[in-house]
C-alpha cells in the first residue's frame, strides 16, 4: 500500500511541475508573440515538458523525504537554465536578432570593400604590365597615387584586417614571383607589377607598417618600402638606409626610390642633418651595385638632390 502511495505522489509531483512549468511558457508566449521563435526550441520545449510530466516513479521501496527532496532538485536544475535561456530568447528577441543582423551586414560590408580594393590592385597591375621599362622604374604613376588615396577612403570603412590581409596576399605574390621565375626581366617586370600593386595600398598600410618592418619575410619588408614610396617617413630613413645594404638588389633599388622620392617632397628642407647622414652611408655601397646602372644612377639622382637643397637652404640663408 505505502508503494502504491508514494507511485502516486511521485506521478502527482511531476504532473503539477509540467503544469506550472507549461503554465509559465503560456504566460510568456501571450506576452512575447512566439512567431518568430525558432521552431527547433518549440520543439525542444515540447520534449522537455513531456519528459517532466511523463517520468515514472522510481522501482523499489519508497524513497525517504530527503531522496525525494533531492529528486526534485535534480529536476529543477535540469530545466532552470533552458527555461531561463528560453525566458531571455523571448524578452530581448528584438535586440538579439538586431544584433545577429548588424553582424551579418558587417561581415558583407566587409567582403564589398575588399572587393573593391581588389579592384583598384587590379587597375594598378594592369597599368603596370603595359608601362615601358624606364616609366617602371620611375616611381609610383599619377594613377597609383589617385588609387592608392581612393583605396585609403575604402579602409577607413572597414577594420585593419582588410587591409593587412591584402598587404600579406601581395607580400606572399612577390615571394612567390621571385622564387618560382628564373632571373632576368621577365621576373624584373613581375616583381615590379607587384611593387605598384603594393603601392596601391599604401596610404592605408602606411599606419601598420610599423608591423611589417622588423619581420624576416622580404616580401613584408617590400610592402614597408612601397608604402614608403607613396608616404614619406623621415622617421625610418635610417631603416631604408640599412635596407639598401642587406637586401637583395630589388629591394635595394626599391629602398633607393624611397629616399629619393622622400627628398624630392615638399618638407625634405626640414630634414637636412638626417639626409646628409644617410646619403654618406649610402656612398658606401656604391661598389656593390656592381655595373647595376638603375641603383647607381638613382644614388646619383639622390646625391644631386641633395646638393640642391642644400643650396636652395644656403640661399634663403
Amino acid at each position: 500500500m505505502a508503494q502504491v502511495d508514494f507511485i502516486e505522489l511521485y506521478t502527482l509531483k511531476w504532473t503539477i511541475v509540467s503544469l506550472i512549468l507549461s503554465s509559465f511558457l503560456c504566460h510568456i508566449s501571450r506576452r512575447f508573440p512566439m512567431s518568430d521563435i525558432s521552431p527547433e526550441i518549440l520543439s525542444k520545449l515540447t520534449e522537455l515538458i513531456k519528459a517532466a510530466g511523463s517520468g515514472g516513479a522510481p522501482r523499489g521501496a519508497g524513497p525517504s523525504g530527503i531522496e525525494l527532496l533531492k529528486s526534485v532538485t535534480e529536476f529543477l536544475n535540469a530545466v532552470a537554465w533552458p527555461a531561463a535561456a528560453v525566458f531571455c530568447a523571448l524578452l530581448f528577441r528584438q535586440q538579439v536578432t538586431s544584433f545577429l543582423g548588424n553582424v551579418e551586414t558587417v561581415k558583407v560590408f566587409g567582403a564589398e570593400i575588399s572587393r573593391k580594393i581588389d579592384k583598384q590592385i587590379e587597375q594598378s597591375a594592369k597599368e603596370a604590365q603595359n608601362k615601358s621599362e624606364a616609366e617602371l622604374l620611375s616611381g609610383p604613376s599619377e594613377g597609383e597615387l589617385e588609387r592608392a588615396m581612393t583605396v585609403k577612403k575604402l579602409a577607413a570603412n572597414a577594420s585593419s584586417g582588410v587591409v593587412m590581409a591584402q598587404a600579406e596576399s601581395l607580400a606572399a605574390d612577390y615571394e612567390h614571383v621571385r622564387a618560382s621565375m628564373p632571373p632576368g626581366n621577365d621576373r624584373t617586370r613581375a616583381m615590379e607589377v607587384v611593387v605598384s600593386k603594393m603601392r596601391t595600398i599604401g596610404q592605408a598600410f602606411f599606419p601598420l607598417r610599423h608591423e611589417f618592418a622588423g619581420v624576416a619575410s622580404p616580401g613584408k619588408r617590400l610592402m614597408v618600402i612601397a608604402t614608403l614610396q607613396i608616404c614619406y617617413d623621415f622617421e625610418m630613413l635610417d631603416w631604408l638606409v640599412q635596407r639598401v645594404g642587406s637586401e637583395k638588389p630589388f629591394l635595394q633599388y626599391q629602398a633607393l626610390v624611397a629616399i629619393l622620392l622622400a627628398m624630392q617632397g615638399k618638407n625634405a628642407k626640414a630634414y637636412i642633418p638626417s639626409l646628409d647622414a644617410a646619403v654618406s652611408e649610402l656612398g658606401r655601397f656604391r661598389d656593390s651595385f656592381g655595373g647595376d646602372t638603375s641603383r647607381r644612377g638613382t644614388l646619383d639622382e639622390i646625391e644631386k638632390v641633395l646638393n640642391d637643397l642644400k643650396r636652395a637652404t644656403q640661399k634663403r640663408a
